[in-house]
């Protein structure tokens, strides 16, 4: 089995936004999936490649693996379908024994968000749910390098659901409570199903690779991949951290916090009382001085959060800081938070439910930290570079603002 993490496909100041999960299933015995899925995310574009390669184990994955590598990176260098299709049949040509490709793809690009362009190669065809009912797409067929190619162009709106899968989603429970296997029309309905009370891309995965599982009977008889996507509003999200390294900024710190669309955050509680003094209102919190934060610290616990008219999350600075890179480094996803309510987990769900991130640093040194600066860079300044670092691993569009 192979799990992958959720992700998600940055997008340019538009209102919408696919979120993308997938997972895998090797065929029982094997320990290397057949099945590769490549992602690539730009602020244009979502690229999602899925291949299987031809028989199971270690040659099946090379060969899915190179492939959906190929193909890609052609896509993401704006090289055409017909460029794609012609290298894969040089590079991997037809077994001539099982007179078979050595592995199958399916191609999709989706531009901001909205327009879709589908290419699909020996594979079941890709489910569309809109609206309760699964969408008949635009397909066309051709033929390129020898091998006919299934293709359309199609728009996409917000709640949409899409979902890919391999032939070991198809061929499920064959000769059981399948006589043929599960096939693509009973996999298009659970979708529908799904998609009639659920939202959520990483959510529908796991509930189809739960069904997988039943029909196998727990021993996948082949790799099994599904991929779900979900077209939704993007989510934004504006931490603001630590004061300005001039006090005349200040009011300019506070004016891109409240201006921004979507989830406020600030993370301080220096910064916090700035910007109450500065919105003249009350800070609903007993902030703990600094003696008391250290043995916080010691214990393990952290501050408890504050409340600000206006703004969604209000914590301390560097402890939270340095939770929320720790619950970041221990779940891939929103799903596999702890369940507590801490200001550093409360802090990671914000980070993990929002696309697009938005920085503002101040960068004054408080006095009392003097003593917190590692190699010429204070503790809050190094806690925010791993927070960088895990979301754009996640690929989150990210922006900084220092102040």
């Amino acid at each position: 089995m192979r799990t992958h993490r959720a992700v998600v496909q940055p997008s340019r100041r538009v209102t919408q936004h696919v979120e993308i999960a997938w997972d895998s299933l090797s065929k029982s015995g094997e320990e290397l999936c057949g099945d590769w899925v490549k992602v690539q995310s730009t602020p244009e574009s979502l690229i999602v490649v899925l291949s299987d390669g031809l028989g199971s184990g270690v040659k099946a994955n090379i060969l899915a693996t190179l492939t959906a590598e190929i193909a890609s990176s052609m896509l993401e260098r704006d090289e055409s379908v017909d460029e794609v299709i012609e290298t894969l049949a040089v590079t991997l040509p037809e077994c001539h024994v099982r007179h078979l490709a050595y592995a199958t793809i399916a191609m999709l690009q989706i531009v901001h968000g909205r327009t879709a362009y589908l290419v699909e190669y020996d594979t079941p065809p890709l489910i569309l749910v809109r609206d309760g009912e699964v969408v008949d797409l635009p397909i066309s067929e051709r033929t390129v390098a020898g091998r006919t190619i299934k293709e359309g162009r199609f728009r996409l709106q917000i709640g949409d659901m899409l979902v890919m899968v391999s032939d070991g989603y198809v061929h499920a429970g064959v000769g059981g409570l399948y006589r043929m296997g599960w096939g693509r029309d009973n996999i298009a309905t659970a979708v529908r199903r799904w998609a009639a009370v659920h939202t959520d891309a990483h959510e529908l995965v796991r509930s189809l690779r739960r069904t997988c599982l039943k029909l196998y009977d727990g021993t996948p008889g082949d790799d099994a991949t599904a991929i779900a996507m979900v077209v939704r509003e993007v989510r934004r999200a504006t931490v603001l951290t630590g004061p300005p390294s001039d006090h005349t900024l200040d009011e300019r710190a506070v004016q891109g916090l409240m201006a921004a669309p979507g989830t406020k955050v600030i993370c301080g509680g220096t910064t916090a009382q700035m910007v109450a003094r500065i919105l003249g209102k009350d800070l609903q919190v007993e902030w703990k001085p600094s003696a008391q934060r250290a043995s916080a610290q010691a214990a393990g616990k952290l501050p408890p959060v504050a409340r600000l008219d206006g703004v969604n999350l209000v914590t301390e600075g560097i402890l939270t800081l340095s939770a929320a890179v720790d619950r970041l480094q221990a779940a891939e996803t929103v799903h596999e938070l702890p369940p507590q309510q801490d200001a550093g987990t409360r802090l990671a769900r914000v980070l993990l439910e929002a696309d697009e991130i938005h920085f503002i640093v101040g960068d004054a040194i408080n006095p009392l930290q003097l003593a917190d600066v590692v190699r010429g860079k204070p503790m809050r300044q190094i806690y925010l570079e791993q927070l960088l670092d895990e979301l754009q691993r996640r690929a989150k569009q990210v922006t900084v603002e220092h102040l």
